[in-house]
């Protein structure tokens, strides 16, 4: 007789997004079993940038502290050409005023996995590791999944399944799923060294050539890099290549001494761009990379996948608590199909520019690209529209279903927008005022209402809400608030409505 599990949501895959998800649903209070046919995390570096809008999300959890000890602030980018620095744009606090986070932050993909995966055992819960996805049977209200723990068939029933599985899907492959997209024609290869050299730590050193492409990342410990770029065409149908038959080619593109002391981890691939056109079907969400694969340039893939599972994990929770209509899970793909879209097309054109090996191109991205950047980080409008688009704090969901607009104020901000971010007074983020797993309602006035008008109000909601009071102080002010105004902020930080009264009763 086969092993049988029972749960409200299965997670199939423990990497980044399968963890954030678990931890997510862990914040609800919401059972869940999560699979890998790993034996343990992840142990390469892999993905290594961490965005300022996923720093939120693990300062709403509470584990920014470990993040920041162990990540590595990269203050600066540069390219460097025949052994010369060529252009230099610092990029320190570019985000300040937007983000408590207005850096960016090596923090690598094994970190990401360590943490959250510690995180889920501290509160009880564990990975069934060596348990292998096999077979997706869908019923009319829940799945039903057969898989292969340590070998032995077992079956796992489920209201709602969640696959984050990666580019290679199999639950995306068996549902049929459409994957649409290509393939880039350049061969890549990835090592994680240590190098021996005499440039500063803390630069992001990217390196065009003419026969191929480097970039230099640095990682937390001292003298560790990772090195990426294209193979030259001499070596681009070696699929066997190591990484001793490209050293001198590294060395030769950036053009400095250096000596790679060490090798940890190398790898050649092939880099696709495609993406689903449903985020869902029927109890079966996708998130991450089974569901958009796309290049590695700006940084984005990660922690895409960090906030698909952040968006579909309070909405997952509010159903399966009855807080919300089962209609509410349609909202994820509303909200994250269209960003995925977007992100495929943005990260395109940056792999384009940083790959192409037309000489026009080619002179472009060797002379002027930084330094265009380096002018237009002068201005503070582009500086502050680089690093929303970058960090993904720029992203909204404004005309969405769940952004009810009614106030008549000249506002900065609109339903559907990220939560805006200001210092309070005493040095701390507003942020830290939503921290809870609910709703938010956050009052902006000159006097906080009185407990009995609170009370009568939030009972009125179907799901959880929490009152937040704010002064009509200046940051406030400088957003367009000037008389008393009413927020419902998501539990993941985004605007559900903003009005001038007390908000009617939002059924979600």
């Amino acid at each position: 007789m086969l092993d049988a599990f029972q749960t409200d949501v299965l997670i199939v895959g423990a990497g980044p997004t399968g963890l954030m998800a678990a931890n997510q649903l862990k914040r609800f209070n919401i059972d869940f079993i999560i699979i890998d046919m790993k034996a343990g995390p992840t142990l390469e570096s892999r993905a290594i940038a961490v965005t300022s809008k996923s720093l939120e999300i693990y300062q709403q959890m509470g584990l920014i502290d470990e993040v920041m000890k162990d990540g590595a602030r990269i203050n600066s980018f540069n390219i460097y050409t025949g052994g010369k620095q060529r252009a230099k744009v610092i990029i320190k606090e570019i985000g300040r005023g937007i983000s408590e986070y207005s850096f960016l932050l090596a923090y690598e993909q094994f970190k990401n996995e360590k943490l959250l995966y510690q995180n889920l055992q501290a509160q009880g819960n564990e990975v069934m590791w060596q348990t292998a996805f096999e077979k997706i049977v869908e019923y009319e209200n829940r799945v039903e999944v057969q898989a292969l723990q340590n070998g032995q068939p077992i079956v796992i029933k489920a209201k709602y399944l969640v696959g984050c599985d990666g580019a290679k899907s199999l639950i995306r492959h068996q549902l049929n799923f459409s994957f649409k997209g290509g393939t880039y024609e350049n061969k890549f290869f990835v090592a994680d060294t240590i190098i021996k050299w005499d440039i500063e730590y803390d630069k992001l050193i990217i390196s065009p050539g003419n026969r191929n492409f480097c970039a230099f990342f640095p990682l937390h410990d001292k003298n560790a890099y990772r090195v990426l770029g294209t193979l030259p065409d001499d070596q681009k149908d070696n699929d066997h290549i190591t990484f001793s038959e490209i050293e001198m080619t590294i060395k030769e593109t950036i053009g400095v001494p250096l000596v790679f002391e060490k090798v940890n981890w190398f790898s050649i691939y092939k880099l696709h761009h495609r993406c689903v056109n449903t985020f869902s079907k029927g109890h079966v969400f996708l998130a991450g990379d089974s569901a958009h694969i796309h290049s590695p340039a700006g940084g984005q893939g990660m922690n895409t996948g960090l906030q698909d599972a952040y968006n579909l994990s309070w909405k997952l929770a509010m159903v399966m608590k009855g807080h919300a209509k089962p209609s509410l899970l349609n909202t994820y793909n509303e909200e994250r199909l269209p960003f995925a879209r977007w992100l495929l097309k943005f990260t395109d054109r940056l792999f384009k520019v940083m790959t192409s090996d037309n000489w026009f191109v080619i002179m472009f991205r060797k002379h002027l690209v930084l330094r265009l950047a380096g002018i237009a980080l002068h201005s503070s409008f582009l500086e502050n529209m680089a690093f929303r688009t970058l960090s993904q704090t720029g992203y909204s969901y404004r005309n969405k279903s769940l952004a009810i607009h009614t106030t008549a104020q000249r506002l900065k901000f609109k339903a559907g927008d990220r939560l805006p971010f200001f210092i309070e007074p005493d040095g701390r983020s507003n942020y830290l005022e939503f921290t809870a797993p609910s709703f938010h309602l956050l009052h902006i006035a000159d006097a906080k209402a009185d407990d009995e008008q609170i009370n009568k109000v939030i009972q009125q909601f179907q799901f959880p809400v929490q009152y937040v009071f704010n002064s009509i102080e200046d940051h406030w002010k400088n957003e367009g608030v000037k008389t008393p105004l009413f927020i419902l902020v998501r539990p993941d930080n985004y605007i559900l409505s903003v009005g001038d009264d007390w908000p009617n009763v939002v059924k979600i």
